[in-house]
């Protein structure tokens, strides 16, 4: 009966993480330092490669905690983000009817590249997959790029 009642169990537990490329999670006092007073260029794993500048939206992150988040062709937003314990973000946009919750990402780092994982792409491991990022970006005038198209 046990081993029964035990495969539905595990069937729902999280597998390990596919072999981890390059990536370090970005915590702490780093994590803030990437985005403070900061623009990112970024483009979402979804509809990549679509554009032609090579990103889908760029957002300024105020050291005030409020952005400006503007996709391609579109209305700038405005919004909120917020480090919470310390290893993620998380964003809200209060005056749209566009982004209608709250988004947090854990942020992994390879080279100049900061890859953004959802709370469900994530195991106590890291993520689930490696390749289902959400959204990934550069830093406006840092130098840095992705694999083609970002920036």
């Amino acid at each position: 009966m046990f081993t029964v009642m035990a495969l539905p169990y595990l069937a729902y537990a999280a597998p390990p993480p596919d072999t981890q490329p390059d990536h370090t999670q970005v915590k702490g006092d780093a994590l803030r330092a990437v985005f403070d007073n900061t623009k990112v260029l970024s483009e979402y794993r979804n509809f990549k490669g679509i554009h032609e500048n090579g990103y889908d939206f760029t957002e300024f992150h105020h050291r005030n905690g409020t952005t400006s988040y503007t996709e391609i062709g579109a209305k700038t937003e405005r919004g909120l983000w917020k480090i919470i314990g310390e290893d993620k973000i998380c964003y809200t946009y209060p005056n749209t009817d566009a982004f209608t919750q709250t988004y947090c990402f854990f942020v992994y780092q390879q080279d100049k590249c900061y890859y953004n994982y959802s709370l469900n792409a994530m195991t106590i491991h890291g993520p689930r997959n490696w390749s289902l990022w959400t959204s990934r970006f550069v830093r406006e005038g840092d130098g840095g790029s992705c694999a083609d198209p970002v920036g």
